[in-house]
């Protein structure tokens, strides 16, 4: 690769500050917007929030085992450079092909430590961005609990709103969309309390459904069912045109 296509890109690089982490938009809309409740968002910003701790302290741990492994490098290109030294001290009774390798070996630690450090630089890059990403998530958190504070994951009046809200979308969309109503998805919303909304919902439509194809069947029925003629006997004078 030719050095002026390697300072372009450089250039190019330098101008593009672009993060490797969820842009701010995309926490916002997608991770914590979707979920349909307050309780809900409040759930997954703790969720996200233990993921982005999780993954510091595993980033925390890389750099201290790699800052141990600096120190290695170091004692062994000191190592290996005492080797040299010795080495030329020997004066006419040093081997060439010895000195040779002895440089050959710093090269190669020279370069390993070098990658090293640019791993660290990359570790250093992503506990900072996942620092970010939890910045953003604890402000979400402080102006949604501004709301509603949060509820323990199994309150039963934050599920119910939950569930209900979550259903009822689903249920929504399907409908819009025309896309099939699959059973798993009634018997699901059947089988919330009676008082929740989508159930009410639902149990309405059924209820139409049903007295629907009640009407529809009983038109068939009547549309089948076999005309009766009935024949009209009229029985004439006796002896009209005769005697009586």
């Amino acid at each position: 690769m030719s050095s002026e296509l390697i300072q372009t890109i450089d250039e190019i690089l330098q101008r593009a500050d672009i993060p490797e982490r969820h842009t701010y938009f995309q926490i916002e809309k997608f991770i914590i917007g979707k979920e349909v409740t307050a309780q809900a968002q409040l759930w997954q910003i703790v969720r996200e929030l233990k993921a982005r701790r999780e993954t510091v302290d595993s980033f925390t741990q890389q750099l201290e085992d790699a800052g141990d492994n600096l120190e290695l490098f170091d004692i062994q290109i000191e190592r290996q450079q005492k080797l040299l030294n010795e080495e030329k001290h020997l004066g006419n009774d040093a081997n060439p092909l010895n000195i040779k390798e002895i440089e050959i070996n710093i090269r190669k630690l020279i370069r390993e430590k070098e990658r090293l450090i640019q791993s660290i630089k990359k570790v250093q890059d992503k506990v900072k961005f996942s620092l970010e990403e939890a910045s953003f998530l604890i402000l979400a958190f402080n102006r949604i609990e501004q709301i509603e504070k949060l509820k323990a994951l199994d309150d039963k009046e934050a599920q119910t709103e939950y569930w209900n809200e979550k259903l009822l979308e689903e249920f929504n969309l399907r409908i819009l969309l025309r896309n099939p109503l699959d059973s798993e998805l009634i018997r699901t919303i059947m089988a919330l309390n009676n008082e929740a909304p989508v159930k009410k919902h639902v149990s309405s439509m059924l209820e139409q459904v049903q007295k629907s194809m009640l009407e529809q069947n009983q038109l068939k029925l009547n549309q089948n069912r076999p005309e009766i003629k009935v024949e009209a006997k009229v029985k004439g004078v006796s002896g009209q045109n005769g005697n009586r």
